[in-house]
C-alpha cells in the first residue's frame, strides 16, 4: 500500500499546487480534517483555511478560500475559489478588506444577506491573515 497520494489544489486561474504528498489538512465545514492515502473517497466542503500539505516530513502551507475536496481512489483535488503562498498574499490589501467588511457589518445598515456576505469575509480575511503569517 502507497503512503503517498497524488493532490492538486485547482482554482479558477489554474493549478496552483500538484505533487505526491504523504498528508494534508484543513478545515471543513463540519471541523479539522486529516487525509492520508487510501482514504475513503468523499466529497468534502471546506471554509477558508490554512492548508496543511506534508511530503518527506517537511510542511508547507497555503491559504485556501471556500469549495471543496474530492477525495476519489486515485487521487484528492482541492477545487477552491483561491488559493495562495503566505508569503505571496497581499496583507495590506486583506486588512483593508477585513475592516471594510467589519465597519460596514458594524453600522447595521444592511439586510440579512448582506450579513452573512459581509461574515463570510471577515471569515476570509481572518483565515488569509493566519496563513500568511505561517513562515515555512
Amino acid at each position: 500500500m502507497s503512503k503517498t497520494f497524488k493532490f492538486e489544489v485547482v482554482s479558477p486561474t489554474g493549478i496552483f499546487f500538484q505533487d505526491d504528498v504523504d498528508f494534508i489538512s484543513f478545515h471543513a465545514i463540519t471541523g479539522d480534517i486529516g487525509i492520508m492515502a487510501n482514504h475513503e473517497p468523499m466529497l468534502i466542503a471546506v471554509k477558508p483555511c490554512t492548508l496543511e500539505i506534508e511530503k518527506d516530513k517537511k510542511k508547507k502551507h497555503a491559504y485556501i478560500s471556500e469549495g471543496v475536496i474530492e477525495v476519489t481512489r486515485t487521487k484528492v483535488s482541492a477545487i477552491v475559489d483561491f488559493a495562495g503562498w503566505p508569503d505571496k498574499l497581499n496583507t495590506d490589501l486583506i486588512l483593508k478588506e477585513q475592516r471594510r467588511a467589519e465597519e460596514e457589518l458594524e453600522s447595521g445598515k444592511h439586510d440579512l444577506e448582506r450579513k452573512a456576505e459581509l461574515t463570510a469575509s471577515i471569515e476570509r480575511t481572518r483565515a488569509a491573515m493566519k496563513t500568511a503569517s505561517i513562515r515555512d
